[in-house]
């Protein structure tokens, strides 16, 4: 079985670029892009985190593009009937939105929700990047009983891995996709920039170096090739083929 794949850039923001690396001390500025995914196959639609809205970009000095929901109908993808969401992680730029999937199940390492209920969240920074209400809203979720809590590798729909990787929070996940192309990795956080996996320098959001090293070799492992690793926020992640007329550097078809 193999999936379609589009990425969906809500949002963006500049840093300094001695800010995107570990003991950085490049000059200048890069755009950091803020997305979400979309899978497409005969298993359905599976969302790959659920980005934010315009006021919660605000609040957190990102330029808000435009809303997921309007990709989402753009590409023909009812949200209710979206069946799946892998949940990276809960920083709030991918977890910000979870009611836009109103039927879905999520899948989230335990390890991640452990992680943002424990004393790491204590140092301030830690949960910088953590909105409580997204925790909450993942919490309540987990109440209801739709959530499936992973422990390391798991697969839930044919042609799509889970793999639990670290580094950047303790229960960061990525995803291997089987496509037309072939065995894509949405490497989201674990590679923010392109340069940080082709440097090995990670970016400094980041709980532990040593698992963020590792996971650049994991997801070259898991990669059919190397350009089938999916940086999670490189403009040219969604500057690619546009998915749709007039959707150049908002969607992108990845496969």
């Amino acid at each position: 079985m193999t999936w379609e794949a589009f990425a969906i850039r809500f949002a963006t923001a500049p840093r300094a670029a001695h800010r995107c690396f570990i003991a950085g001390d490049d000059a200048g500025m890069r755009t950091i892009a803020y997305h979400m995914a979309l899978l497409k196959g005969p298993g359905g639609w599976v969302a790959v985190d659920t980005g934010q809205d315009a006021a919660q970009c605000a609040r957190h000095g990102r330029a808000f593009l435009r809303p997921v929901g309007e990709a989402l109908a753009a590409l023909g993808c009812d949200p209710a009937r979206v069946g799946h969401v892998v949940q990276t992680h809960l920083h709030a730029d991918h977890a910000g939105q979870p009611h836009l999937f109103p039927g879905a199940r999520f899948h989230l390492q335990a390890r991640e929700l452990a992680y943002v209920n424990g004393p790491a969240r204590c140092h301030p920074f830690l949960r910088q990047g953590y909105d409580a209400d997204d925790i909450a809203a993942m919490e309540a979720l987990v109440v209801a009983g739709r959530v499936d809590l992973h422990d390391g590798p798991a697969a839930p729909l044919p042609g799509i891995e889970l793999h639990h990787v670290g580094g950047h929070t303790d229960g960061l996940q990525i995803i291997r996709v089987a496509t037309a192309r072939g065995g894509m990795v949405l490497a989201n956080d674990a590679v923010a920039l392109r340069d940080n996996l082709e440097q090995r320098r990670p970016f400094p959001a980041v709980f532990h170096v040593g698992d963020a090293l590792d996971a650049f070799d994991t997801v070259l492992r898991l990669a059919d090739a190397p350009d089938l690793v999916i940086a999670g926020h490189d403009p040219r992640t969604s500057d690619g083929p546009a998915a749709l007329p007039g959707s150049e550097g908002w969607i992108a078809r990845l496969a």
